[in-house]
């Protein structure tokens, strides 16, 4: 059984760190009143049993994961049920101390946003290397029971700015080879139209600017070589050709 803290239940402002050993006790004790203190300690309770069940699913086949709110997950898409609760199931379960305990009427932010019975607890953990963890859950209530709506730490935040920064350098690949595909096809239409402006490249992913510019945007049927071998003649680098929408910038690089 995790060691998250008890008296935590009856503080009202800054939590201590205490030890879970007499939640179940406390949870029992206070029955199905809906006094504040007995919601804190029904949805301590069913986080201790969420993160031990995670715990288990780690190291034992058998064991089925820990189960998360559906609309939680409609929520906030950007973890799955499993992501939360591998990154939870790695951290020592028996190092969980309370940071602190809040019951909430809504969670959320925006389109995010739910009302309701939430709880939203905050732990201070330790990876099993001894490595200090923060950690949050949030749990709604429905039917007089807590499920485990929202899970983030600090190693699941750090894999979520990952992905999206991953996800983000792939988008930004993407959009810039369709440029290059729409340059290159456009070019090929020119050159058959007039061979001889082979003899000036297609930029590769150049950023069109004016200080790189030679001469105004030209329709695709007013690229010739002579066109361009007059912009040649002002620039002092490479001229390569660039597409602006449909029409070819000519850029000296």
């Amino acid at each position: 059984m995790s060691r998250i803290a008890a008296s935590a239940l009856s503080q009202r402002g800054p939590t201590r760190p205490v030890r879970l050993t007499a939640l179940f006790f406390i949870g029992l004790m206070a029955g199905c009143t809906a006094d504040p203190e007995a919601i804190q300690a029904q949805a301590l309770q069913a986080a201790s049993q969420w993160f031990t069940q995670a715990s288990a699913w780690q190291v034992e086949d058998s064991v089925e994961p820990p189960a998360c709110h559906a609309f939680g997950l409609v929520k906030f898409p950007d973890a799955d049920c499993t992501d939360m609760a591998t990154h939870a199931g790695r951290l020592d379960n028996a190092s969980r101390t309370i940071a602190s305990v809040k019951l909430r009427d809504c969670f959320g932010q925006g389109s995010a946003e739910v009302c309701g019975e939430f709880a939203e607890i905050w732990f201070d953990s330790k990876t099993e290397d001894g490595v200090g963890i923060r950690e949050g859950m949030v749990l709604k209530r429905d039917n007089e029971q807590f499920r485990m709506y929202w899970y983030r730490s600090d190693t699941l935040f750090t894999e979520l700015t990952r992905q999206a920064e991953r996800a983000e350098a792939n988008t930004e690949v993407g959009r810039l080879a369709a440029s290059q595909e729409r340059l290159e096809a456009a070019y090929t239409q020119i050159v058959e139209r007039d061979p001889g402006v082979y003899t000036y490249p297609p930029c590769i992913d150049a950023r069109v600017s004016s200080a790189v510019m030679v001469g105004e945007l030209m329709a695709m049927s007013n690229v010739t070589v002579q066109a361009l071998d007059q912009r040649a003649e002002q620039c002092s680098k490479d001229l390569c050709l660039a597409l602006v929408g449909k029409r070819i910038a000519a850029l000296c690089l």
